[in-house]
This record gives structure tokens, sequence and C-alpha cells, in this order.
């Protein structure tokens, strides 16, 4: 009888443990958005490929992997992942009652030997716990999975801005002798923003496997809330494909895309039409013109000059957006930097008439779009 009665209180213990634990995420507060994309940083615990990769986190774009990671597009997805080697994982994430989780993917389907402890460990190397697992699968006892059984996981994500300044949020498991320092090192990150964002103290309260928010500046853009893939985050030294493929879009601070003039900023996102040879169009049959429309007909990512009688101002085709249902591509004409006198180009409107000026103008940009022809 006091056996049965010891059986029953486990049992009921565990049950209601389980039924508390709620899948915790990360803090994700965004009225803005309730959407947004994230990464997730993947240690792969025994040597595999990119393509096993792919199909664990059910990534369907393959080329999203391949920009997370800047990896050549022309990357195979055979290519080998060595064990303990870390693999950014793109992915969708959903904030929903102040907490942040990916949006109804990846979907684990259990095999024989497999527990919740197991699959949360050594298939997803702790990204999340086996806790959280079955909370958001209102699994109450951890033995009773089945082979078979589809499990979703609820990678932990967020969509906030870190002191009002749009980020990617990159999802670290500290590795052992994992300290802050080191990963502010790694990432970029200030420890103040780590300490704040994960809720720590104190540096010292760092543990070895637990799951760190890591804020990774993102690039500014220019794309509209409008806009079919608002927000465009990236961080630096990453890229994608957008607009159906027909738009690549790339942060990297060391891009030598800003060939001709000044980089309008260090963190501006740069985005020029995609190569055929690269991807393949999606949904449309062929890309839509993506040039801007000003006098010159300006192609996307290429720079132009403005002369007038104070001096040059250095403009550039930028990218805010595409709209499936008109079957469009937007731009705009944006400032590389403040227009200012150039030494080069004599000031005041006596040195040089307005026809002059004109002309001038036209023939510089002429020589302008032949060089980027070229380029």
């Amino acid at each position: 009888m006091m056996f049965n009665k010891f059986v029953f209180c486990v049992f009921f213990l565990s049950v209601a443990t389980f039924s508390s634990v709620k899948s915790q995420g990360l803090v994700c507060r965004s009225t803005a958005i309730s959407k947004c994309k994230s990464v997730a940083g993947y240690v792969a615990p025994n040597a595999t490929t990119l393509a096993n990769i792919t199909t664990l986190f059910g990534v369907t774009d393959f080329n999203s992997l391949l920009g997370a990671n800047n990896l050549p597009i022309d990357t195979p997805q055979s290519k080998s992942v060595a064990a303990n080697e870390t693999i950014k994982i793109p992915f969708t994430c959903s904030c929903n009652n102040g907490t942040g989780i990916s949006d109804r993917s990846p979907v684990y389907t259990v095999k024989a030997g497999d527990g919740l402890d197991h699959i949360a460990r050594n298939i997803f190397s702790l990204l999340v716990t086996y806790q959280e697992i079955a909370a958001v699968n209102n699994i109450s006892d951890a033995n009773s999975i089945v082979p078979g059984q589809s499990l979703r996981i609820p990678l932990p994500c967020s969509c906030d801005d870190v002191d009002e300044i749009q980020v990617v949020h990159y999802v670290h498991v500290v590795p052992p002798k994992g300290t802050l320092e080191m990963i502010v090192d790694e990432f970029g990150a200030t420890e103040e923003s780590l300490l704040k964002l994960n809720n720590l103290t104190d540096a010292k309260e760092l543990k070895a496997e637990s799951v760190l928010d890591v804020p990774l500046r993102a690039c500014t853009s220019m794309v509209s809330n409008a806009s079919s893939d608002y927000p465009l985050l990236l961080s630096d030294g990453t890229y994608t494909y957008t607009a159906n493929n027909c738009i690549k879009c790339t942060c990297d601070l060391n891009s030598q895309n800003w060939n001709l003039f000044p980089k309008p900023d260090a963190w501006t996102l740069y985005c020029e039409p995609s190569s055929p040879a690269d991807v393949k169009v999606q949904n449309w049959q062929q890309c839509p013109s993506s040039q801007c429309t000003n006098v010159y007909g300006t192609p996307l990512g290429k720079q132009f000059i403005e002369l007038g009688a104070q001096g040059s101002c250095p403009n550039y085709c930028a990218y805010t957006g595409y709209n499936n249902q008109s079957r469009s591509i937007s731009t705009t004409v944006a400032n590389v930097s403040d227009c200012t006198v150039s030494p080069w180009v004599p000031s005041g409107s006596s040195k040089m008439s307005l026809q002059h000026w004109n002309f001038l103008r036209l023939t510089m940009n002429l020589g302008l779009l032949l060089c980027n022809a070229l380029i």
C-alpha cells in the first residue's frame, strides 16, 4: 500500500513539474513587429553535412543558410561539417506574450531510443532544454514519447531593438570555460548589453551550457515596412537573396561594393540585382526593373553624382522593398553623404554657366554609367 502511494506521489509531482514549465524562449516585447529573422549557433555534435543540418532545422531556403554563414552561393549541400564546428541557422522568430520562439519549426521526428534530454542535448546541442520541448508539445511524461512522433523544437529568439538600435539576435550556447569577455571579443557586443539582455547582474553568473542572447548590430536599410521582406536585417559578414531571388543584399564592413565613391556609412546595407547564373527567380517569371526613376535610370546599387553651383552630391540607387501582388521592386535615390564642395569642382556660378554645369553633369554620369557597366 505504501509503495502504491509512493508511486502515485512521484507520478503526481512529475506531472506537476512538467505542467508548470513553460517554453522560456527569449524576452521579446516588440510591438512594432511580431516576426523577424533570428540566427542560432548550432555546434555539430558529430561530423555531418550541410544537407543534414538543413533537414534537421527545416531550413527551406538553402541559400539563406549559405548567406548566414557567408559561404559562396555555389557551395554544395554535400559540403562536410566537422564535429564541433558551428553553423549559423537562420530561422523565423515569432513573438507572443513577451516571449520569442521559432515559428513552427524545426520539427523533429522521434527515433527508437530517443529521450527528450537526448534530443535537446545531443541532437540540438542544448539550443533548447528538454523541459522546453515538453512544454511546447504538451508532454507531461518525458518517457512517453514514441518513435514516429513529431516534436516541435522551440528555438529561443527575439525581435527587440537594443538601445533603440535594430539588431539580429543570435542564440549562443556558452561553451565549457566560456567567459563573457570571450563572447564580447568574438561577437562585438558590449558586456553591458549582454548582462541586461540575459538578466545577469555580474559576468561571473554566466554558466556553461546556458543559452545566451547575443545582439549583433544590423546594417541599416531603407526597406519600407510595407515591403514583403520587412524588416530586412543582416549582421556584418552576411548576405541574403530577397524579392523572389531578384535582389542580393549584403552587410559587409569590408565590402568593395562602394568602389567609385566613399561608402554612405560603414553600416549601410548594399543591395544589387542578383545574377541569373547564381540563383533562379522564384514565384515570378522574370525579375522586374530595379532601376531608380531618376533622369539617368541609375541601376540598383550604383552611384551617380549631382553637380550644382555649390559642389557635388554623391548619390546612389537604394532598395526599398518589393510587392508580390504588383510584382514590382521599389527603389529610391539616397545620399552617399552630405553635399559638400568637392575640391575638384569649382564653386560659384561665376566660374561656370548653368549650361556648362549641366553638360559636365551629363558627361560625368555617362562616363560613370560606362564604368558601372564595365565593373
